[in-house]
């Protein structure tokens, strides 16, 4: 068996054991299931994530609930395997919605599925605060950007993400995440996955071609 199965098999294992026993599971954890909840949920975000002592108080209820996470994204949200994206310095807004989206279905992946429903709201937002609080480290093996790398993030990519990669409340941080994560991400996009039809992004990387599209790769993995 090989070593990403293993710690996929793990990972379902212990989203297994917490549904087995949170007190939480239960159908009283409400998610995003309409805009206007969505829209609730979110503003009631933003009022913690404004508030320093609100804030603190999440930061220390999510490391707490975070504890599953660590596997993959590791404790302080730099994941420890390529092919998983960072969540620390994530844009909490940005990282919120998303955890919503798996609550109510609208994004799908089986851990992250089972783990958003899970958690309640309050949790959910505890969670995206702790990891969004935590800074991104560099990592070891980063392939060596160039300036087509550059020139490709310039022409396409910094309108949405930033100059910087840092993106916004709706668009997603992408500097400095792993490399294989950003080049499978990117390729899944341009080869139409069902998943991710509905993403402008499709658009944006569906006349890439290969060569361009590892060059930016390599550069997003480099940016701090």
């Amino acid at each position: 068996m090989s070593n990403r199965l293993i710690n996929i098999s793990l990972c379902v294992l212990a989203v297994v054991l917490l549904t087995s026993f949170s007190a939480i599971a239960s159908a009283d954890t409400p998610s995003a299931d309409s805009p206007e909840q969505a829209a609730r949920l979110l503003q009631q975000f933003e009022n913690i994530v404004a508030d320093p002592e609100a804030r603190q108080k999440a930061n220390a209820q999510g490391q707490e609930r975070a504890q599953f996470c660590f596997r993959c994204h590791g404790k302080d949200g730099n994941s420890v395997r390529d092919y998983v994206p960072n969540l620390a310095s994530q844009n909490p807004a940005y990282l919120f919605t998303q955890f919503e989206k798996f609550a109510s279905g609208t994004r799908k992946n089986y851990v992250m599925s089972k783990l958003a429903e899970i958690l309640s709201a309050e949790e959910r937002v505890a969670v995206a605060v702790y990891f969004a609080d935590k800074p991104v480290t560099p990592r070891d093996n980063r392939p060596e950007p160039d300036m087509k790398g550059r020139q490709v993030y310039q022409s396409l990519c910094f309108a949405c993400h930033g100059d910087k990669g840092h993106g916004s409340h709706t668009y997603p941080r992408i500097a400095g995440q792993p490399y294989e994560f950003l080049e499978k991400t990117l390729l899944k996009f341009k080869q139409g996955d069902e998943s991710r039809k509905n993403s402008p992004m499709t658009a944006v990387v569906g006349n890439m071609s290969d060569e361009d599209l590892k060059a930016v790769a390599r550069w997003v993995a480099n940016m701090p």
